[in-house]
């Protein structure tokens, strides 16, 4: 599955969603990689791009009997995601810098994470392993 999410994310999601359950994940496993998608969609669109400049990102997934990879791809500017420092749980709420939590949870979402950067593209795959049912 590759989709496009230049026009709409809300779609995306939910082609995505279906593309997992036809997949056979686990509805737990589903929900997951859809938070994770809408969490990384958001963050391209807000972040990836120069104002005035339409965001574009393409979403792909795959699914084999051990895993599902989604791999995101975006031309907006350089960003390691998982580069970020974690935020700090343990300040209370008001002291913590607003943001930053959605990064945390995609990392606790995933058990792989890898990002790099192909001439002027933005690569950040994530893989979920399936659980046995």
């Amino acid at each position: 599955m590759v989709e496009d999410a230049r026009r709409d994310g809300s779609t995306a999601l939910d082609r995505l969603e279906a593309a997992c359950r036809a997949a056979g994940l686990a509805e737990e496993a589903v929900i997951d990689l859809r938070v994770v998608a809408e969490e990384v969609l958001t963050n391209v669109a807000k972040y990836a791009f120069d104002p005035g400049r339409a965001p574009a990102l393409e979403l792909s997934a795959a699914f084999s009997e051990s895993d599902a990879v989604l791999e995101f791809r975006d031309h907006g500017r350089p960003f390691d995601p998982l580069a970020a420092p974690a935020p700090d749980l343990e300040l209370p709420a008001e002291l913590r810098p607003l943001g930053g939590l959605g990064l945390t949870l995609v990392r606790a979402l995933v058990d792989e994470a890898r990002y790099e950067r192909r001439a002027d593209t933005n690569v950040l795959r994530l893989v979920k392993r399936r659980t046995p049912q």
